[in-house]
This record gives C-alpha cells, sequence and structure tokens, in this order.
C-alpha cells in the first residue's frame, strides 16, 4: 500500500513538473510571437518609410538626370557660343591690324608732309600733331579723327587760292613782309607790296622753294591786287610748270 502511494506521489510529481515545463515553454512561445508580432510591425513601419524614401530619391535621380541633360545642353549652346565669340575676336583682330596698318600709314605720311608742307598751314598742322602725342595709342578711333580732320584741312587748302603775309629776308640782309599767294598744293607767288621784287614758289623734298622771278614782278604783283580785291579781274601771265601724268608717266 505504501509503495503504491510512492508511486501515485511520484507520477503526480513527474506530471507537475511537466506542467510547469510546458507553461514555461507556453510563455516562452506566447512571449517569441508577441516579439515577432512587434518585429513585423516595426518592420512594416520601416518599410513603408524605406519605400517613401526610395520613391524620393528616384524622383531625386529623375530631377537630377534630367537637369544633367539640361546642364550639357546648356554646355553645348555655351561651347558654341565661345567658339563664335572666338571667330568673331580673331576676325575683330585682324581687321584691328588692318586699320592700325592703316593708321600708321597715315601718320607717316602726315609726317612726312609737314616736313615740307607750306608754312601756312603750319600751325594747324602742329596742333594735330601735338594730339597725336597725347592720344592713347590704343585709341584707333581718337587718332583716327585727328588724321581725318588734319588731311581734311589740308584738302580744303588744296582746292582753293590762299594769300598769307610773311616776312622774308633778302640778299642784301633787309626784311620785308612780303604777300605769298598760295594755289593749292601745286605753287604759290610771293611779292613785296612796292612791287621790287617777285617770287615762285614750289614744293620740293625739303620744302617750298622760292624762285626768284624778276621777270615776272608786275604781273605776280597784278595778281595779288586782284586777289585782295584792290584791281579788277584781268588775264595775268605768270611763271608756271603743268605735269601731266598718264599710264604711271611724268610729261613735262
Amino acid at each position: 500500500m505504501a509503495a503504491s502511494l510512492f508511486l501515485l506521489i511520484s507520477n503526480l510529481a513527474a506530471k507537475a513538473d511537466e506542467y510547469d515545463r510546458l507553461e514555461a515553454a507556453t510563455e516562452r512561445w506566447v512571449d517569441l510571437e508577441k516579439r515577432i508580432a512587434e518585429e513585423r510591425n516595426s518592420w512594416k513601419a520601416q518599410k513603408g518609410i524605406l519605400e517613401q524614401r526610395v520613391l524620393a530619391l528616384e524622383a531625386g535621380l529623375e530631377e537630377l538626370n534630367q537637369s544633367l541633360e539640361n546642364l550639357d545642353e546648356a554646355s553645348g549652346i555655351r561651347q558654341d557660343e565661345i567658339q563664335n565669340y572666338d571667330a568673331t575676336l580673331a576676325e575683330l583682330e585682324e581687321t584691328r591690324a588692318f586699320y592700325v596698318e592703316k593708321l600708321e600709314a597715315l601718320e607717316l605720311q602726315f609726317v612726312q608732309f609737314r616736313e615740307k608742307g607750306p608754312d601756312f598751314l603750319d600751325s594747324e598742322l602742329e596742333t594735330a600733331s601735338e594730339k597725336l602725342e597725347v592720344a592713347d595709342p590704343a585709341a584707333l578711333g581718337e587718332r583716327a579723327q585727328i588724321m581725318i580732320a588734319a588731311f581734311t584741312r589740308i584738302e580744303e587748302f588744296n582746292r582753293t587760292v590762299t594769300i598769307d603775309y610773311v616776312p622774308r629776308e633778302l640778299e642784301d640782309g633787309r626784311e620785308v613782309m612780303v604777300s605769298v599767294l598760295y594755289w593749292g598744293l601745286a605753287r604759290a607767288y610771293a611779292v613785296d607790296p612796292q612791287g621790287t621784287i617777285a617770287w615762285e614758289l614750289e614744293p620740293g623734298p625739303e620744302g617750298w622753294e622760292w624762285i626768284e622771278r624778276r621777270d615776272s614782278i608786275a604781273p605776280i604783283l597784278e595778281l595779288v591786287r586782284i586777289y585782295e580785291q584792290l584791281r579788277p579781274p584781268s588775264l595775268q601771265v605768270v611763271p608756271a610748270k603743268v605735269t601731266q601724268r598718264a599710264e604711271g608717266e611724268t610729261n613735262g
């Protein structure tokens, strides 16, 4: 009887242990299911956030690609513009070099003209020369305007008859005031007011040459008085030399 009771107690104890183990295992399982559910819910939330981020990144990437395409297109346009600017700049530099060469030649011609030009224009040409000296060498427009004004004045002088009154020292040392009548840049005639001496002036390599004309004093004096409106117009014969150019040759 005692043995049966001991065996029953042993079985009950064993079942109690099994129950405890089952209960503990059930609690662990429930806890594990709970943690799995929490992790699943957390993953769903994170998955939604990640999906939104992926969508945003994809949209940003598409916008970036579009921006890169726009930049490539703009870069191509700018490159074409730069090439056009370079071509224009090269053309402008070539044009500037052409005008610099022409302007320098014109200035050299001006200097050469001054060396042998008529005294009547000396002061005006000196003013133009001074303006050139203070002008900026790079200011082609300013220098060209100075040259244009100077040569315009020279052309005006060349197309008109102009009179000037200058002192002239004679061979005997006396100084007399003479009237000089310029026929443009071709020649001039000079005579003293009393009509005692006269000259014909011609442009030469060293300037205007004074050639005494004792045989033409009267007509030269009369010519000057006609110009000064002291005499009525009349025909006067004065010394002159006509030069005709044909096919590059000069016939006197």
